[in-house]
């Protein structure tokens, strides 16, 4: 879109001084669309809900159910004192497993505030073990309260909002006819050649995130209702991970996973609410993406 705004811009006799100083407004613009905490971004990009809120339980309730004999998931009252994004109601739960792992928050960050004001970072599960979690696979989903991060919160859920409210498709990203043609096969090839469209959308890279992102919404279902991916994390308890998406956007949202370690929310398959969310979330993801570059650039 840009390139075609330069060429009209120059077909009107306009100097290389004056096209410079365009183009550098533009990026400034762009910059200006930029989050000030790409780790916060990714968080509230990820999160379905976010509040302010008191956990009620007693601070001995995770380490006790954590040494029992089969430990269960543990569903821990919320006292709502204020929505930041997402929900409206002021009793809901927390389900949550104890243990600790790097992706959530420990334990001891939970029992300290047990009772206190506090910020959380929340997904819903709309189908199988229904509820909310933390969010993100992040540590940083259960915060303490403070004015600070909490107007930076409320800044960010704004940002996005107003970004995906005005979102459209950009058919000049990078791989944008490359993507296009590949997933124009799902829904149509099944089996092994179904996973051949996957593995070659994985194989264009990161380049081609944005463009798999701005195409992703598409509903029609899957012929094979499976992806199976090589599992390259160091932790990794198996070799290949294996899913069942339903829909070619689940699909995607497994690929895009797969590529950039972000979202995986649907790559099971999930409600018509939960794709909503998941697809908001990768537009701003792959928004984003583009900041980094700007910034280097000193914009």
């Amino acid at each position: 879109m840009l390139r075609h705004s330069i060429r009209r811009l120059i077909s009107l006799g306009v100097t290389g001084a004056m096209l410079a100083a365009c183009t550098s407004a533009q990026s400034d613009a762009r910059l200006a669309d930029c989050p000030v905490d790409v780790d916060l971004a990714n968080l509230v990009a990820a999160s379905d809900h976010i509040l302010i809120a008191r956990m009620d339980f007693t601070s001995t309730l995770l380490v006790e159910e954590a040494s029992s004999a089969s430990p269960q998931y543990v569903e821990i009252p919320l006292l709502v004192e204020a929505w930041i994004k997402g929900g409206n109601d002021d009793h809901v739960s927390l389900r949550h497993f104890p243990s600790d792992a790097p992706h959530k928050p420990t334990m001891e960050l939970m029992a300290n505030l047990a009772g206190k004001p506090a910020i959380l970072f929340l997904t819903q599960v709309d189908e199988g073990p229904i509820g909310l979690y933390f969010a993100g696979y992040s540590p940083d989903a259960l915060r303490s309260s403070d004015e600070d991060t909490i107007d930076a919160i409320r800044h960010e859920v704004a940002r996005q909002s107003s970004i995906t409210n005005g979102w459209q498709t950009d058919t000049s990203l990078p791989h944008f006819e490359e993507v296009s043609d590949l997933i124009a096969q799902l829904g149509v090839v099944s089996g092994v050649q179904q996973q051949r469209v996957f593995d070659s959308l994985i194989d264009l890279g990161a380049d081609a995130v944005p463009a798999m992102v701005s195409q992703m919404e598409d509903h029609r279902p899957l012929r094979t209702p499976s992806i199976s991916l090589e599992n390259r994390s160091p932790a990794a308890f198996e070799a290949t991970r294996h899913y069942q998406p339903n829909l070619v956007v689940d699909g995607l949202d497994a690929v895009l996973n797969k590529i950039t370690g972000f979202g995986g929310s649907i790559v099971n398959g999930g409600s018509d609410r939960t794709r909503e969310a998941a697809v908001a979330g990768w537009q701003m993801y792959a928004l984003d993406m583009g900041c980094a570059a700007l910034k280097s650039e000193g914009k």
